[in-house]
């Protein structure tokens, strides 16, 4: 009978070699990774994420049609974005048309710990303060969504690898998410993620279980090249996130400004009406401390 450790490491084979080839193909010509940093698409994100989290549950529809949260509005959050552009998929494609028909077809989002906390302690707040008492410095991954009709070109996997190497050139420790029973394999088996923390229903994604799950950025390092750097595995999963790193920040633009954060919070949506005093308060001195207006 095959021990436990031995039918995830099988499973985690056959799980990298159905991936392979889409690991070392990718779209690179068609699908670019970037920070958001123009409201337009930010907004596609939101509307991306609000039709992947009505899809399975995580979000009850609005008629506004989109999905942020709090933390979206902090300066230091980013807004990771996979761009599709269909131009770039024709041999002899045109400059002037590249941006012809584009459309965001992966996001996710990184936010940086604040004042404001991490969505996570919801379900895990003991261990995530347990977490900063040992000097951790955390950010913690939110609002993942993919275009289905990208999912099976590891779109996910690239925002996370763009992801990664921004964390670890901010000075980011440990990356924690909020993870779904369905889910749970992948992060563990996969990424590598630790759980942390009971399986409790979450208020932030429509009463759905979820687990805490952290990954220590510098242990990532030595586990993923400890597992994936032998020659049972043809996608090497260690190398593809931390190998080849640029060395250079990525452009992250700017915060918010005041008409954007406006138009997301009172124009676009009511969002400002859901806040308590307290969270805006947190919300406004995040802008004061980075010396950034803030409109409410």
């Amino acid at each position: 009978m095959q021990t436990t450790t031995a039918v995830r490491d099988q499973r985690r084979e056959i799980r990298l070699r159905k991936t392979r080839a889409l690991l070392n193909n990718p779209l690179d010509l068609a699908v670019n990774y970037s920070i958001a940093r123009d409201r337009s698409t930010i907004e596609e994100s939101f509307h991306l994420v609000y039709q992947a989290y009505t899809e399975v549950g995580l979000q009850a529809e609005n008629e506004a049609r989109v999905r942020f949260t709090k933390y979206h509005v902090i300066p230091s959050s980013k807004i990771f974005v996979a761009i599709y552009r269909p131009e770039l998929t024709k041999p002899d494609f045109e400059r002037t048309h590249v941006d012809d028909g584009k459309r965001v077809v992966g996001t996710l989002t990184l936010v940086r710990d604040s004042g404001l906390g991490l969505p996570v302690e919801s379900v895990c707040a003991p261990e995530i303060q347990a977490l900063r008492e040992q000097g951790a410095r955390m950010a913690e991954v939110i609002a993942l969504a993919i275009d289905p009709e990208f999912r099976r070109h590891n779109v996910m996997m690239y925002l996370y690898r763009v992801m990664f190497e921004f964390a670890r050139l901010q000075g980011v420790t440990d990356i924690c998410c909020a993870v779904t029973r369905r889910h749970i394999e992948f992060y563990r088996d996969i990424l590598l993620f630790r759980p942390i923390g009971p399986l409790l229903p979450y208020a932030a994604g429509n009463g759905l279980e979820v687990q805490g799950h952290v990954l220590n950025i510098e242990s990532a390092f030595d586990h993923s090249r400890a597992t994936y750097s032998t020659a049972e595995f043809d996608a090497n999963v260690h190398d593809f996130f931390f190998a080849g790193e640029s060395g250079h920040p990525i452009n992250e633009g700017e915060p918010w400004d005041p008409d954007t954060v406006r138009y997301f919070m009172s124009d676009r949506t009511r969002f400002i009406d859901t806040l308590q005093a307290d969270e805006l308060a947190k919300i406004r001195s995040e802008y004061v401390r980075q010396g950034l207006p803030f409109p409410f």
